[in-house]
């Protein structure tokens, strides 16, 4: 419009003209306005048009397609500049996804563990090599049938985090369950994971029979040796005085096979009773009243009950009273040393009832072997106190430690934790 508002602007304000000029005057601005607005309409339909096209490629999934942005303050202009914004944005997220499901892929392939996804229907949706070598389905098609069929329903049916002993096609042993659930496309998947315990198994029990030789070697070459020499030397005695042979050497050696016999018998009903812990008899019961019970039972030293919280547990009350009644000994034993006491406490925190048994003693020795079975520090010791404590703490899922008492004087604390029943 605006040849025309020109036109008419000259012939307000100018001379009076001819009617053939004025006439004149008004077709050009006609004219003009007519030819400038075909001119705009046209540039309007053809930004209008690309912005289509745009988002047409957009919803084919044609990210590369991209608009020409003419200079200027044109609204359209700016439509189509944000439109090539959207498909950069667009292409990077889809090279983003692209670049995660191929390193997804490698994983999956290079994983040793089974791994099976199936969608809301029960069906297998994804399968990785480990898992098709597991069932023996290499080169048959698995994805979209029942898992059922090819020995996945136990597994499937178990909860994460448990073991699971189960005989697969081509495989059997014990596997390692982990479960997880997500929504895809509004549909909800579940991934199973199988790991196969058998070798880790295989590799401890291998580690486990060399300890136990190494410690049987030890045990047995320090009791055996000893008897054989003075059993050659009684023999010796013997051969050279006959029945003369002096009584209180006769009598020496005697008493000394006898000791170290004895020694050996102690050993060896050590390991059966770690070997033979009878199992457990879960039922909740007072862990507070119980320490209390347990504590009255040390009259060697003063022990000082700290604690004065009711605490419900869900254990075998007569497994960890003789976890207790060890730790506590060998507290007693420790502050004997040096007049000291025995502090006992405890207390819940965090979804755990927490024991400390402090004592003032000599400390504990440099030494990271305190649980390793067999293991002692004391002349008469039997070295399984601290290894059955360990063994029956963890059997309740809790756990047992020992160390230096933190307040800079002398002294241990043990440190028992128990989870609380829900």
């Amino acid at each position: 419009m605006a040849p025309l508002a020109a036109a008419a602007l000259a012939l307000a304000i100018g001379p009076v003209e001819p009617p053939l000029v004025r006439a004149t005057l008004l077709a050009a601005g006609v004219v003009g306005s007519l030819l400038v607005g075909w001119i705009g309409g046209r540039r309007v339909l053809a930004s209008l048009r690309t912005a289509f096209d745009l988002l047409g490629a957009l919803r084919e999934g044609d990210y590369g397609l991209r608009g020409h942005v003419r200079p200027g303050h044109d609204p359209l202009q700016g439509l189509i500049a944000g439109v090539n914004e959207l498909s950069d944005e667009l292409r990077r997220g889809r090279r983003a996804r692209t670049e995660a499901s191929r390193f997804l892929g490698k994983t999956l392939v290079a994983l040793h563990s089974a791994v099976l996804v199936t969608d809301d229907r029960g069906a297998i949706r994804l399968i990785n090599p480990a898992a098709r070598r597991l069932v023996g389905a290499e080169r048959r098609s698995v994805v979209g049938s029942d898992p059922a069929e090819w020995g996945f329903a136990e597994a499937l049916a178990a909860p994460d985090g448990s073991i699971l002993t189960h005989c697969f096609p081509a495989a059997n042993g014990r596997w390692a369950v982990r479960r997880a659930s997500w929504y895809s496309a509004g549909r909800e998947h579940s991934l199973l994971m199988l790991h196969d315990l058998s070798a880790a198994l295989s590799e401890e029990e291998h580690r486990a029979w060399q300890r136990l030789i190494r410690v049987l070697s030890h045990e047995l070459n320090n009791s055996l040796t000893p008897i054989g020499s003075l059993a050659e030397t009684l023999s010796s005695l013997l051969a050279r005085h006959g029945p003369d042979i002096p009584q209180h050497e006769l009598q020496a050696g005697l008493e000394a096979i006898a000791r170290r016999s004895g020694s050996l018998a102690r050993f060896v009903g050590g390991y059966g009773k770690l070997a033979r812990l009878p199992p457990l008899t879960i039922e909740p019961f007072r862990l507070d009243l119980a320490l209390g019970r347990i504590a009255r039972l040390e009259q060697r030293v003063r022990v000082v009950h700290e604690g004065d919280t009711a605490l419900w547990v869900e254990g075998d009350e007569d497994q960890l009273g003789q976890v207790f009644v060890n730790l506590l000994r060998n507290a007693a034993e420790s502050a004997l040393l040096t007049g000291g006491g025995v502090q006992l406490n405890w207390y819940a925190r965090g979804g755990e009832a927490w024991v400390l048994i402090t004592d003032e003693g000599i400390g504990l020795p440099l030494t990271d072997s305190l649980f390793v079975p067999f293991f002692t520090t004391k002349p008469e010791g039997s070295g399984i106190g601290l290894s059955l404590a360990r063994l029956i703490v963890e059997a309740h899922g809790g756990s047992v430690g020992l160390a230096d008492r933190a307040d800079g004087t002398r002294g241990a604390v043990a440190t028992v934790r128990l989870r609380l029943p829900d």
